[in-house]
């Protein structure tokens, strides 16, 4: 007899890790699982994320109605509940947990955004109540990486588990590439300053100041006009403009094709809620050498001196010291960009990914 999941969670559109994540799991067939979903999109943009507005209070209700409707209606046996990590949206997912344990049914935490252990101690007496009646003593936790802030303990979850977030592999469709005359360095991501954005420009100037050729794409959303506008002074006051594109949103092949070209791949991020670094995985199944952060779950993921190099976070100095190694060695861009992928077969496939997600539920609905 099939087990019965309710997965509520983001899904694309915005593509960012946890929404991809969750998409994988919902759109994937199983022979032990029945998938039910109830999707969440209190934000269109990444603009809007932790924003409160009223359509958001509109929708928690739909989101919640829903995912009582389908327990119901579908026997639900285990719910899947991904909390976030700002405060607003942890009132959010207070009021959703508060109903869905009235349910009675098996419930897992899925901590894609980390830090939750790290803020709410703060909170005052009643807000921290009312977290501790939504929150506290569930069937499970899953998180991304034993680097991660202990939320899944935090919140006295029965059992812990480690799953590792996992992609399809993209990278058969696009094998043929073609030597760059000069050096291409990569990030994807949202484009804001936490994600490591003014630590990659000053990182560019020092490359640049100590005459090397290359050029830096930046994939993805601005995280606010003013930083848009902010970035956009600062690359002509540094005079970056010959090694520094900004290239908005890629989705689908089109975001495949710049992995592809790429040589090297960058992602200094020391953001709050980083648990894992899905656009890494991404980079090691394009056989690119990575250059990130030892910063929550990131060292998880990029295999140091071996798939790439790590630098502390906020220090443009190493992250231009690690790029500079990749940019005068082609051999070595060559020898860790390999080694990356062979990483992403043994740890990071969706396979791999999936099969973790099928040994919690499974579990977790056998448990008295």
């Amino acid at each position: 007899m099939q087990i019965k999941v309710l997965v509520i969670g983001q899904t694309p559109p915005p593509y960012h890790g946890q929404a991809m994540s969750i998409a994988q799991l919902v759109n994937a067939k199983y022979d032990d699982l029945e998938i039910h979903h109830t999707r969440m999109h209190y934000s269109q943009s990444f603009n809007e994320i932790g924003n409160f507005k009223i359509k958001k209070v509109l929708h928690l209700f739909r989101v919640v109605s829903e995912s009582v409707y389908k327990t119901l209606r579908y026997k639900i046996d285990v719910i899947h509940y991904p909390p976030g990590a700002e405060k607003i949206s942890l009132l959010r997912d207070i009021a959703t947990l508060l109903v869905l344990r009235c349910l009675r049914r098996k419930i897992v935490l899925v901590f894609h955004a980390s830090g939750l252990s790290e803020k709410v101690p703060h909170w005052s007496v009643i807000p921290s109540w009312f977290f501790g009646k939504a929150f506290f003593f569930h069937d499970a936790a899953i998180q991304t990486s034993s680097l991660n802030p202990p939320d899944g303990t935090f919140v006295r979850a029965k059992k812990v588990h480690i799953v590792p977030n996992g992609l399809a592999d993209e990278f058969e469709r696009f094998r043929e590439k073609r030597p760059n005359a000069v050096p291409v360095i990569l990030y994807v991501g949202v484009v804001r300053e936490d994600k490591g954005i003014d630590v990659l420009i000053e990182a560019s100037h020092h490359l640049k100041e100590r005459g090397h050729r290359f050029v830096v794409k930046v994939v993805g959303e601005f995280g606010s006009d003013e930083y848009r506008q902010k970035l956009s002074a600062e690359r002509s006051s540094r005079q970056l403009e010959p090694y520094l594109e900004f290239l908005g949103p890629k989705v689908g092949d089109d975001k495949w094709k710049l992995y592809r070209e790429a040589d090297i791949f960058c992602f200094p991020s020391y953001f709050v809620a980083e648990s894992f670094g899905n656009v890494i995985v991404e980079a090691m199944m394009f056989e690119l050498p990575v250059v990130a952060t030892r910063w929550r779950g990131i060292p998880s993921v990029v295999d140091e001196g071996v798939t790439g190099f790590l630098a502390d976070i906020k220090n443009a100095q190493q992250v231009a010291d690690n790029l500079e190694r990749l940019l005068e060695d082609e051999t070595l861009r060559t020898t860790m960009g390999c080694k990356g992928r062979e990483r992403y077969l043994q740890k990071f496939t969706v396979n791999k990914y999936l099969d973790g997600y099928i040994k919690v539920f499974l579990e977790v609905a056998a448990a008295k």
